[in-house]
């Protein structure tokens, strides 16, 4: 079971949003810490969660990952993502992380961690961003529970961070085939904290006054004249008509209530989703194989980005290659 075990925590930070990785308590502080080890892994999920949000858009991926041990405690890992779904050969997204873990003794353990992801540049409308984030892990051994408690963040200037608690009952079936095979089991319950942003519509109403001013011409007419006379009962007149043009300006106001709608926008740090998951594992000193099966319940509603819900199966291999 070493092998299995320090393969674990050395992608313990890759598959994190996986979930697929199962935690064993500190009974890993008694196994013997290779100096330098090299594995490599594979596997098919039927979506990727992390952090409460779908990062493969609710499509089927699959993986491949290579990590570096050395000393048992620090590992670098590399992996490529794929999404059949969405491309049929290249890889849609990379990852790149390093992480230590280090056992202090039977019942406390601590670990931090550091990952990349990176997503191809025609792909980032479709799927996500490039970003990295950094987390620190406490583990606690209770005997009949392996408490972790994580706090992360996204590495950037104003950093959203989150929150796991996560417990889980490590069991191991007894070896058969000559001693050297076993069958894990590994329930776990996790939940994830974080910073939500709720939208809140205020809906009331606004008086609007409009002011309209009229200008109209007018138009007046009149008549004109002169006369002449000469002797005492003679004479001659002539007369003329004309028009004058003026303006009257008539000014109207309109008060009308219309209905109005206002969204408001706050953060605030809040339960984020519940966790509850079973991975049962074969092993074998240089190999294992993995079947994780989980239910994701989220603890947030929005209409425009819902969380993910529902089942989530992952199968995983892991080899030993040195």
């Amino acid at each position: 079971m070493q092998v299995f075990r320090l393969i674990f925590s050395g992608l313990l930070l890759l598959l994190l949003p996986l979930n697929a990785v199962a935690q064993g308590d500190t009974l890993q502080a008694n196994s013997q810490k290779d100096n330098h080890s090299l594995y490599t892994g594979s596997g098919y999920g039927s979506n990727m969660i992390y952090l409460g949000s779908t990062i493969s858009r609710d499509l089927p991926f699959g993986y491949g990952a290579l990590s570096y041990l050395i000393g048992g405690e620090l590992s670098l890992t590399g992996a490529a993502f794929y999404l059949p779904g969405l491309e049929q050969s290249a890889p849609s997204f990379y990852s790149a992380s390093m992480a230590y873990r280090h056992d202090f003794n039977s019942w406390f353990d601590i670990s931090a961690g550091l990952s990349r992801y990176m997503v191809k540049p025609e792909l980032t409308d479709t799927l996500f961003r490039n970003f990295n984030y950094a987390d620190l892990t406490l583990g606690i051994d209770w005997r009949i529970l392996y408490t972790e408690l994580s706090y992360g963040a996204f590495v950037m200037r104003e950093p959203p961070a989150y929150f796991q608690v996560k417990n889980s009952r490590y069991f191991e079936t007894p070896s058969f085939f000559k001693g050297k095979a076993t069958i894990s089991f590994g329930p776990y319950a996790n939940l994830l904290f974080g910073d939500l942003t709720t939208a809140s519509i205020m809906e009331g109403t606004e008086l609007i006054t409009t002011t309209q001013t009229l200008v109209t011409p007018v138009t007046i007419s009149g008549t004109s004249g002169f006369g002449m006379g000469q002797g005492p009962g003679s004479g001659q007149g002539q007369g003329s008509t004309g028009t004058t043009t003026t303006t009257t300006t008539t000014t109207t106001t309109t008060t009308t209530e219309v209905p109005t709608t206002t969204t408001v926008y706050s953060d605030k740090f809040d339960m984020i989703e519940m966790e509850f998951g079973v991975p049962v594992s074969f092993n074998l000193p240089f190999m294992s194989l993995e079947a994780d099966i989980s239910y994701v319940f989220p603890m947030y509603s929005d209409p425009l980005y819902p969380g993910p819900k529902g089942f989530v199966v992952m199968f995983s291999a892991f080899l030993k290659i040195f």
